[in-house]
């Protein structure tokens, strides 16, 4: 299985170390508009080195694209990829707007290929123990959840909740400052209307299908080394917490008073890193028709909708409802 990889900053070689673990996988294209980002990358994986795209899709002929550029340069290098007859496992945000992200799925399904969207955080391993409880109903009925984050890590959390608990129907929120204050170079073509990257203080109550209700806060002056996640749940039977997910410990500290002494053990620590190769592995499962875990096209753009949903209710001060079926 041969595997392109389109933008060779820090995703890229994330990528790349995932599959460069695989057994019946080859990496043999590597793009970039830098090319001595491509040449670096391309060597170290004994892969071909390209700065145009389409020649590198024409020449590689990829069975896996794997999308890393810049934001803004997401819907036209996957839809390229779709076009050509590739798998593509694009970064998050799944694109820079609305409309560019709807396309990307729509190619997907008349070209009859994958697209997934790179939200490695479903892989932390007390995510997945988290996950497997909850599933299992050892926990009890969810009732409140409260998760603080790193403004980096917010776009991620959105989908962290849907992948735990299921739909959200509504939301409201406040905050304090631009997102135009975060220090993120991929601002650039960045559609106004999506929140994404939180400023310095952010909050918001999202409402669920279940009836659960999550508040979640955020600011970019928390320190990724100190916190990037901390997750307190509330259910019938008692709490649980995952105090201080960061770098160098993503799975957390635990804090429970609930009776876990039939559940799985918690996970070991492991850096944040260590989510990146779980996260691609899981998508090459997938287009081998394998079991797999992994974020799909439409699970991107649904947190782009929350996204549009949470900056519309910053700015008009309301209560905003989503639609929780696509249209049919």
């Amino acid at each position: 299985m041969k595997v392109a990889i389109i933008g060779c900053g820090f995703a890229g070689m994330m990528h790349a170390k995932g599959y460069s673990q695989l057994e019946g996988v080859k990496i043999a294209g590597c793009c970039d508009i830098v090319p001595e980002k491509a040449r670096e990358l391309a060597s170290r994986f004994g892969a071909e080195a390209f700065n145009d795209l389409e020649e590198m899709l024409e020449v590689i002929r990829p069975d896996i694209v794997s999308v890393c550029t810049l934001e803004k340069d997401h819907a036209f290098a996957a839809m390229a990829a779709l076009k050509s007859g590739a798998h593509v496992l694009c970064e998050k945000m799944l694109a820079s707007s609305l409309d560019e992200a709807k396309a990307m799925v729509q190619t997907a399904k008349e070209k009859g290929k994958l697209l997934a969207t790179q939200f490695n955080y479903r892989h932390i391993p007390s995510i997945r123990w988290l996950k497997s409880l909850l599933s299992d109903g050892v926990l009890g009925e969810p009732l409140l959840v409260t998760l603080q984050t790193h403004s980096y890590c917010h776009h991620h959390s959105v989908d962290l909740l849907r992948f735990l608990f299921g739909e959200i129907v509504s939301v409201q929120a406040t905050m304090r400052g631009e997102r135009s204050e975060v220090p993120y170079k991929g601002w650039e073509g960045i559609s106004d209307d999506l929140l994404y990257i939180p400023p310095k203080a952010f909050g918001s109550i999202l409402h669920f299908e279940s009836g659960l209700i999550a508040v979640v806060a955020g600011s970019f002056l928390h320190q990724l080394d100190d916190l990037m996640l901390e997750l307190n749940l509330v259910t019938a039977k008692g709490r649980l917490s995952l105090r201080r997910m960061r770098q160098g410990n993503i799975c957390g500290d635990l804090d429970t008073n609930l009776d876990l002494s039939g559940a799985p053990p918690f996970p070991e620590p492991v850096p944040f890193l260590d989510t990146f190769p779980l996260s691609v592995q899981n998508f090459v499962k997938a287009v081998m028709g394998e079991p797999a875990i992994f974020a799909t096209g439409d699970d991107g753009l649904k947190a782009m909708e929350i996204e549009k949903a949470l900056l519309t209710a910053v700015r008009t001060g309301q209560i905003i409802s989503l639609a929780t079926k696509p249209p049919s």
